[in-house]
């Protein structure tokens, strides 16, 4: 399986359009590693390109496609204090699950576009942001695009979720993956990303890697989205927003 295959190269778009190439021979196939939940990266500040590329890269298998099981995770609410399941986000209705950081760009400029989709289906879905760690951070990778420090602790990272959550009025709950990342690196969610699973468990949307695979609607596109492998066989080709309208038309919660 090719990865960013492009023009003879691998090649990674990487937030803001930092690209870096990894030579590779096109008839070489990858063998698809078991899913893990930690890793090198796992815990750590982002604190290059080099290092962001290379984490992206290395979990890139562990996202769940579509028609997997959704891996079960149990995380703290930033208002209430509580752990929550993601069994239980999905009783009543199937989940969206937005991973995202205050320090990402992409987040910050979509998200009028995300929230729009909330609005039309929120009585359909339920929408959860997954708070992970900063995309860019002031003492660390992209800090001209930056807002806070990199969180050191869990309830540093609630915090700075609390805090994102006030200046961009998200109004769907928020859980924040601890502060080694456990979440985000098993979903390959770094540094932003969209899932939706079904009632049942199943993966049913699997949005492409971001920041480039990044969709949610409303005519959003990321920089270089068009030039990256897409991947049909893992990942969701349609915006989140036109996935819903498909998919809730063909399934109704009960």
């Amino acid at each position: 399986m090719k990865l960013f295959f492009l023009t003879g190269c691998w090649v990674v778009l990487f937030l803001g359009g930092v690209v870096g190439s990894f030579a590779q021979d096109e008839g070489e196939q990858l063998a698809e590693p078991e899913p893990f939940a930690q890793d090198e990266f796992s815990g750590k500040r982002v604190e290059n390109v080099e290092m962001a590329k290379e984490l992206v890269l290395g979990r890139f298998f562990n996202a769940p496609k579509y028609g997997d099981r959704a891996p079960g995770f149990a995380l703290i609410d930033v208002d209430s204090g509580s752990t929550v399941t993601l069994t239980e986000l999905r009783l009543d209705k199937p989940v969206v699950l937005f991973f995202g950081s205050y320090g990402c760009d992409v987040m910050r400029g979509s998200f009028e576009k995300l929230l729009a989709v909330y609005e039309e289906y929120q009585d359909k879905v339920n929408f959860v942001m997954i708070y992970v760690r900063e995309a860019h951070s002031l003492d660390g990778f992209g800090a001209d695009r930056a807002r806070v420090t990199d969180p050191k602790s869990t309830q540093e990272r609630i915090d700075v979720a609390k805090a994102c959550r006030d200046e961009m009025n998200i109004p769907f709950r928020i859980l924040v993956d601890p502060v080694d990342d456990r979440v985000a690196t098993r979903w390959a969610a770094w540094p932003i990303r969209l899932f939706v699973v079904d009632r049942g468990g199943t993966v049913v949307y699997s949005g492409r890697p971001g920041p480039w695979g990044f969709s949610p609607g409303g005519g959003f596109k990321a920089q270089h989205a068009d030039k990256i492998n897409p991947h049909p066989d893992r990942f969701s080709q349609m915006s989140l927003e036109d996935f819903l309208g498909d998919y809730l038309e063909k399934v109704s919660p009960e």
